[in-house]
């Protein structure tokens, strides 16, 4: 069976985000925060965690930063790094508009 070396994109469907490096980050964070709460939800119930349990740690932006530069190492990576964030936002009703950018109306 013979591979394609074309790349492909993970989802077609799905824009990828567009913005600047601390866009992204920003945007990232807000899905951090709500993955994190959507998985101590699924730990705890409604009851408080113990004492330093489950605290809230994004990745700090210059390993974010790395992990983008990562991707512009690979063939379409940037394209796939954006859409996967993208996702990621739909998946956890994630604005793709950080909020310090937001206008308001």
């Amino acid at each position: 069976m013979q591979t394609s070396n074309v790349t492909k994109p993970a989802n077609p469907s799905i824009e990828p985000l567009t913005g600047s490096l601390a866009d992204l980050y920003a945007i990232y964070v807000q899905i951090a925060k709500a993955d994190h709460s959507v998985r101590r939800a699924a730990l705890y119930g409604s009851q408080s965690p113990p004492p330093g349990h489950t605290p809230f740690r994004p990745l700090p932006l210059e390993h974010f930063e790395a992990r983008f530069e990562a991707a512009l190492q690979v063939v379409s990576g940037e394209d796939i790094f954006r859409r996967q964030l993208a996702r990621l936002a739909q998946v956890y009703g994630v604005s793709g508009t950080p909020t310090s950018n937001r206008q308001a109306a």
